[in-house]
């Protein structure tokens, strides 16, 4: 009789004891691996769009004298972190030479800056390696460009696709597949062990707005939120 006093008197104490907002505790291991063991990643970026050359800004007019521009307002903004593509046109003759500087944030939303530099009369696209979630402002460099400053400036996105974890090397990407089918060619990977907007892969598939790509590849564990 006392036994059973004492058990419900120990039931009691605990209930009166437990928070009223208290809840079971799940433990979480998707992060956790023992030092033997690799971890496979998939990630699926669904319906990326089309790369294009004046996605994020068109047409910039740039510099109308010999004197910095900051631009910070922009048509639109990338569908998912990936590469950015700047492109001088109009007359590429008043190209001076110069660095643009674009800054923006990664996949965690860090703040990231990428340099694209430009050689005097330059007319080519420069394309960048690093995947950009959003861009916030655009440098456009003193001297950038000469005579009557009728160069105008394009920004796009590309198809180099930010992935969501760091890699250690480039050949710890496993393979890719499009809406569930294998890709037989492998995508061209970029790595980095500690930096996840250098670390990118471009699927040999075209984006085109409608099909969902899928990365699967090992992780550093370097890189995390």
């Amino acid at each position: 009789m006392k036994t059973m006093k004492l058990f419900f008197l120990v039931l009691i104490v605990m209930a009166l004891g437990l928070p009223a907002n208290a809840s079971p505790v799940r433990r979480l291991f998707q992060d956790v691996k023992l030092p033997n063991q690799a971890v496979l990643e998939k990630q699926t970026i669904s319906n990326p769009a089309v790369a294009g050359t004046a996605d994020i800004l068109s047409a910039f007019a740039g510099n109308t004298a010999a004197a910095a521009v900051t631009r910070t307002t922009f048509v639109a903004q990338p569908d998912v972190p990936r590469n950015l593509v700047i492109t001088p046109a109009t007359s590429t003759v008043d190209v001076g030479g110069g660095t643009i500087v674009v800054t923006g944030t990664d996949f965690f939303n860090n703040t990231i800056t990428e340099n694209f530099f430009f050689t005097d009369e330059d007319s080519g696209a420069t394309t960048g390696i690093k995947a950009f979630k959003t861009v916030t402002s655009v440098l456009f460099p003193a001297n950038l460009e000469k005579g009557s400053f009728a160069a105008t400036w394009s920004i796009g996105w590309g198809e180099k696709i930010g992935l969501k974890r760091c890699m250690n090397y480039a050949g710890d990407f496993v393979f890719s597949t499009i809406d569930g089918a294998y890709e037989a060619t492998r995508a061209t990977v970029l790595a980095d062990a500690t930096a996840v907007s250098l670390t990118t892969a471009d699927f040999n598939g075209t984006m085109n707005g409608v099909s969902d790509f899928q990365a699967f590849f090992i992780q550093s564990f370097r890189c995390f939120p």
